[in-house]
């Protein structure tokens, strides 16, 4: 395995790194989208039973305060997390570019080795075809 092989090995290897942590940054957003969506299916809940009796009544604004409040810190979490995603896809563009020059470097070395390997096959043909010719050439001369 050549120098370029393993950089190519690990070059793809830190390109999976990169789009794992991009696909859990994604999950986690998505989750934090789905909290958000159960706490307001939960507030209207609320305000529903808090129309139906008086105690939920009374507790209702101190619940919706804290719902708020709450809605509040997941928002700034898919804030920060958007942020880490913005980075995180820049990263996997970085090492998917690596890992091409990487892999473009190796088969390009791939193609110079089998160039020169062709070129030394053609030579070894022509020289047999060269020394043919020349038997056939030393045989029928002999002969007349």
């Amino acid at each position: 395995m050549s120098a370029l092989d393993n950089l190519v090995r690990i070059s793809r290897w830190h390109l999976d790194e990169a789009r794992q942590r991009l696909g859990d940054l994604e999950r986690l957003e998505a989750r934090l989208q789905d909290d958000i969506g159960r706490l307001d299916a939960n507030l209207k809940a609320e305000q529903t039973a808090a129309r139906e009796t008086e105690i939920a009544r009374a507790a209702y604004p101190a619940y919706a305060e804290a719902q708020k409040l709450r809605r509040q810190r997941l928002e700034r979490s898919i804030d920060d997390v958007r942020g880490q995603i913005a980075e995180a896809r820049e990263a996997v563009a970085e090492a998917y570019r690596e890992a091409k020059k990487y892999e473009l470097a190796r088969d390009n070395e791939r193609a110079r080795a089998q160039a020169k390997r062709d070129r030394a096959e053609a030579a070894q043909m022509d020289e047999m075809g060269l020394q043919l010719h020349r038997r056939k050439q030393g045989a029928g001369g002999n002969g007349g």
